[in-house]
């Protein structure tokens, strides 16, 4: 009788110790949830524009301009130096997203406080064909036009680069101007088309 109840209590005690472990848990993830929540910085639209201009990061880069808050459908586009989680961008379009911004916090060294996920896309808009825009090609000593072996120019390896007549000029434009302005259309297989240097 005695070895009976012995055991009943070892049951009965490992019970209680795992009823109160699991209600600790089920706190923990609900304290966890509820920090999330408040680290969210709710949703907003954004618009993106058809190309990137390349721009200094940790290192020579190419970035999205963006538009946010009063500043759609102005002629004002800032750098976006971040990634948004889910979206997959293609240059010839303009897109409006509407995105969830979320705050980091410890982010680490050089890298963005701010996550931004995809919500929706609300709208993507082929650019005219035949639509003009300039990309920093040169500048602060930095080429982001970089030529292969063969002579293909690329911008930064993310885009070729379809010179045709103009690729001995932009290759004497690169290695003796300070900077260096290129003005180009879309082309169909996603690479640029230079129609001038500036």
């Amino acid at each position: 009788m005695y070895l009976l109840s012995n055991v009943f209590i070892v049951i009965f005690f490992q019970l209680n110790i795992r009823f109160w472990l699991g209600m600790m848990l089920i706190f923990l993830a609900q304290t966890c949830s509820i920090q999330g929540l408040e680290e969210n910085t709710g949703t907003e639209q954004i618009r993106i524009n058809h190309y990137k201009q390349s721009a200094f990061g940790m290192e020579p880069m190419l970035v999205m301009l963006v538009q946010a808050g009063d500043d759609i459908g102005s002629g004002r586009w800032e750098n976006f130096y971040d990634n948004i989680a889910g979206f997959d961008y293609e240059s010839g379009y303009i897109y409006q997203l509407k995105v969830r911004k979320k705050k980091v916090k410890n982010p680490p060294q050089d890298a963005s406080s701010v996550q931004f996920t995809l919500v929706k896309v609300i709208s993507k808009e082929a650019v005219n064909p035949d639509e003009h825009f300039t990309i920093k090609l040169k500048w602060e000593n930095t080429n982001f036009a970089i030529a292969d072996a063969n002579g293909q120019y690329s911008l930064l390896s993310e885009y070729d680069i379809d010179c045709n007549s103009l690729c001995d000029a932009l290759t004497n434009a690169l290695d003796h101007n300070e900077e260096v302005t290129g003005t180009f259309i879309h082309g169909q297989d996603g690479s640029l088309i230079l129609k001038s240097i500036d």
